[in-house]
């Protein structure tokens, strides 16, 4: 609908269509500044904003330089409006990413959903020390940043980033201090558990109300979790992660993450650069997901997978690896490198008994950094928002 609706604005703003997908020169930004496009806006206000209301923000950068009217409608508050009042929203994947050694702080980035064009844009600088090992969840247009490691110690820190307005706060601490704790979001309410050290079944969890803004304690009675133990035996899930049971301890299971395929629940996980499943209802033992095998690892999988996560909560995945890319001078190698980071969804489809097949259906390098570090030296967290 996004793209369609694009079209359509640049058709009557006067401009051919195969122009935003990439940017115009200085002269032809100059001459189409100069010359406003009549057909266009000379509709009524109301129409050209429910127009560029479904128009997805990544294309309003583009749509700014079709001149100074443009440039003034999307920065009008009257759009964002006309876009609540008409219900049009749009989910975007929000990514944390560590992966350079020689920047210790990780960034925050947004994976543009344009087809061919998949890129991660930053977000302006995160003003706080992003927490290692630290939870993430999301309600609406907000993630959630909770517990993790802060100066080498357990934290009771929770922050909160305003995905509309790319502004980060603080909320009031847990009660207790918690690491990779299990975290999700059961009506409207988050709920954490886990993380700690402490063997007091009082600390076992606790559950924040963003509508009081306060934290209270929960026990292992006091939430039935009973169907969602029961999708992985002997294990806790939630927020789509799976986590270990041992006694009053959390333990999180790393890249391993749950996708309903044909009414059943399957483990999706990367091992040693290796993307595998587990049927926990039927074939009771991790298998290679088949279908990949085959594609060329120069332009699919060129290095080591080292993340996967569900995509969108249906049944595709995200994976994301890291490549090395060398320079050359003539037909030696240079110490020169660069560092790049891809990203793949892959659909899967169950055939037959113990066969779970994979699908790419987009692969690209979206983003790339100077210097070189171990290809599986990096952590990733991601988070559906809506707005």
């Amino acid at each position: 609908m996004f793209a369609s609706c694009l079209e359509i604005v640049f058709f009557l703003a006067g401009r051919h269509n195969s122009q935003f997908s990439s940017s115009p020169d200085e002269n032809e930004t100059k001459k189409s500044s100069d010359t406003p496009p009549t057909v266009f806006l000379s509709l009524p206000d109301e129409i050209i904003l429910n127009c560029l209301a479904r128009v997805s923000r990544f294309y309003r950068p583009c749509l700014s330089l079709v001149n100074k009217d443009f440039q003034s409608l999307i920065a009008s508050p009257d759009l964002e409006a006309t876009r609540s009042r008409m219900g049009v929203t749009e989910k975007y994947l929000y990514v944390c990413l560590e992966s350079n050694k020689n920047n210790p702080n990780p960034r925050w980035f947004t994976l543009a959903p344009i087809p061919k064009q998949q890129k991660l844009k930053p977000i302006p600088l995160f003003p706080y020390r992003h927490p290692t090992s630290s939870t993430v969840v999301s309600i609406g247009s907000e993630i959630y940043i909770i517990g993790g490691f802060v100066k080498g110690r357990r934290s009771q820190r929770v922050l909160v980033l305003d995905c509309r307005s790319h502004q980060c706060r603080r909320l009031p601490n847990m009660h207790q201090p918690r690491v990779s704790a299990a975290v999700d979001v059961i009506d409207g309410k988050i709920y954490v558990i886990g993380g700690h050290k402490s063997n007091n079944i009082d600390n076992w969890g606790e559950v924040y109300d963003p509508k009081t803004h306060t934290w209270e304690p929960i026990l292992p009675t006091t939430l039935d979790l009973t169907t969602q133990k029961s999708v992985v035996p002997g294990s806790l899930v939630m927020g789509g992660k799976v986590y270990d049971m041992v006694g009053l301890k959390v333990n999180l299971n790393p890249n391993i993450c749950l996708v309903e395929i044909d009414n059943m629940m399957c483990q999706i996980s990367v091992c040693k650069g290796i993307l595998l499943w587990y049927d926990s209802e039927e074939y009771l033992q991790w298998s290679r997901v088949r279908g990949l095998e085959g594609l060329p690892r120069s332009s699919y999988f060129p290095c080591y997978l080292v993340s996967v996560a569900n995509y969108n909560g249906g049944r595709r995945v995200i994976v994301w690896w890291k490549s090395v890319v060398f320079g050359r001078l003539g037909l030696n190698w240079t110490k020169e490198c660069k560092t790049e980071i891809w990203c793949a969804e892959i659909s899967l489809e169950r055939r037959g008994f113990g066969e779970l097949w994979g699908f790419v259906e987009w692969s690209n390098n979206v983003f790339t950094y100077d210097g070189c570090d171990s290809p599986s030296d990096f952590f990733l967290h991601s988070a559906f928002v809506t707005y």
